[in-house]
């Protein structure tokens, strides 16, 4: 059979036109001389309610929207054609009704009759709500894009396969600062990396695999930013969709002068720990020794009531001027502990010359000084800065005890060895006697507070306490030897704090 019979014709057109009625897009079916040849109410309402146009069949389209829209009649003609000429096409189209826009989804495209004519079929269906939707979407993206911008901390996201999804501003700067690469969504967030870091490379491979099994992470690293080294607590959040992992949220927060605050606090804690231990020691003892010279007074004194005998008052008005002296000696020590514990660094032009005369000088009263011969040897390549206050305390310290435990052999040659070197950078100092040394048992002791090798022990037991203490104050170091019978050596090293930055120097006095 070549041709349908005219009852089959019938059949087929009434299912035709019950399809297009019962689909859920609008439908108009026109001919190449852009006659209509068929369309569901769907069509012809919503082209009545929009242009005012009614479609009917064997009307010309272009002739009905002519009156009505000239511009629109051009635009549909031209979409036509396009079509004619073999290419499907889909456009938007937007149209107010009672001041609300609405939006069509409009497709052309032609298909060859077995005659060779061609016809268009139309479809369009109403886009509005997801065009709401669409919109919608855009707000939000752009209120999270701008609440992501404006959060301290650096975030990125990955897929599955470690591309970058997505990054914020602060994740793209402090990326660039630290690794000088410019962030591209898509590319593998690991080739990103420093070729020459494999290590750095492998570390991050591991969070990620981590993270993209569905465990959240959490981690620490220190990584340089700008010629510094800056703290970051990292965390990591699987991104979960119908219950499999698709990729990952991390967040880099900079923790650099968190850190820092922890740290500064915790030191601060164990110097409070150190300085309330020290205190009650230093009450303790500063409370006997403080008492027992005047003690020793009160003794004296009644002694001098007591005794008969006046040749005798010379006697005992030595032993309280020595017991004097000696509490003279323990405040002094006290004073110069409470001195370096709170007065600022005030930094100087140091002649040490001038330094060495006003110790040694301070001390020619001092009980067997004179038997202790100086050898002096200074060498100052450079001007140099610190704290003159604070060196002649240490000065006075270990210039009195290599006096107070010097040889007392009869006819032996006591002396002290004062070398100084001073440069651009440090001040070298070292004092050398030939005393009675110390045993090796006491050498790592004689730093501490009240510390004394035994009960005749002379000295407060402050002054090599006080030395450290000075000397931690000007940020030096003090190392000691000594050999119990053959001498005592310190060697001091102290900052020419002319060398730091922004110091403020005191004026010359």
């Amino acid at each position: 059979m070549t041709m349908l019979e005219q009852s089959d014709v019938s059949v087929w057109q009434d299912m035709f036109t019950s399809i297009i009625e019962d689909a859920d897009s609008n439908i108009l079916l026109i001919d190449e001389e852009f006659k209509v040849i068929g369309l569901n109410s769907g069509f012809y309402w919503i082209f009545y309610e929009t242009y005012g146009i009614e479609l009917k069949k064997g009307s010309s389209l272009l002739n009905a929207m002519e009156p009505k829209n000239p511009r629109l009649t051009h635009e549909w003609k031209e979409r036509c054609m396009i079509a004619l000429s073999g290419t499907p096409i889909k456009v938007e189209d937007v149209f107010e009704i009672d001041g609300r826009n609405y939006y069509w989804e409009i497709h052309f495209k032609s298909s060859a009759l077995p005659d060779g004519s061609q016809v268009i079929s139309v479809f369009s269906r109403d886009i509005t709500v997801r065009k709401a939707y669409q919109r919608k979407i855009i707000e939000n993206e752009a209120n999270l894009r701008s609440i992501l911008n404006t959060i301290e901390d650096s975030i990125w996201l990955i897929n599955a396969d470690y591309e970058l999804i997505d990054f914020n501003k602060e994740f793209y700067k402090k990326y660039k600062l630290a690794f000088g690469v410019k962030l591209v969504k898509g590319t593998s967030i690991l080739s990103l990396l420093p070729d020459d870091a494999p290590e750095l490379k492998e570390t991050w491979r591991q969070r990620y695999e981590s993270g993209l099994k569905g465990r959240p992470g959490k981690y620490y690293d220190s990584i340089p930013v700008e010629n510094e080294l800056r703290k970051y607590e990292i965390k990591t959040y699987p991104i979960v969709e119908n219950g499999e992992v698709t990729g990952l949220t991390v967040f880099a927060r900079d923790i650099t002068n968190q850190t820092r605050a922890e740290d500064l606090l915790k030191k601060q804690n164990e110097e409070l720990i150190k300085i309330n231990s020290e205190l009650d020691r230093f009450v303790y003892s500063a409370s006997h020794d403080l008492r027992a010279p005047l003690m020793s007074v009160k003794g004296l004194l009644n002694m001098i009531k007591r005794d008969p005998d006046k040749e005798n008052t010379e006697q005992y008005l030595e032993l309280i001027e020595r017991s004097v002296n000696k509490l003279d000696h323990f405040i002094s020590d006290i004073i110069h502990y409470s001195r370096n514990s709170r007065m600022e660094i005030m930094p100087k032009r140091i002649d040490f010359h001038e330094l060495l005369e006003e110790s040694i000088e301070s001390l020619k009263f001092m009980e067997g000084a004179e038997q202790v011969r100086s050898i002096k040897n200074i060498q100052v390549m450079a001007p140099f800065y610190s704290d003159y206050s604070r060196l002649l305390m240490i000065f006075n310290n270990i210039i009195a005890n290599a006096v107070r435990y010097r040889n007392t052999r009869t006819g032996a040659d006591s002396f002290l060895k004062i070398d100084i070197f001073a440069n651009e950078e440090t001040a070298l100092i070292r004092f050398t006697d030939n005393g009675v040394g110390i045993s090796d048992e006491y050498v790592d002791k004689i730093f501490k507070m009240f510390f004394r090798a035994n009960a005749d022990s002379k000295g407060s037991g402050l002054g090599l306490y006080i030395v450290k203490g000075a000397i931690e104050k000007l940020e030096g170091t003090i190392q000691v030897q000594s050999k119990l019978g053959e001498g005592t050596s310190f060697t001091i090293e102290v900052p020419n704090v002319k060398m730091t930055a922004s110091t403020s120097v005191a004026p010359e006095q």
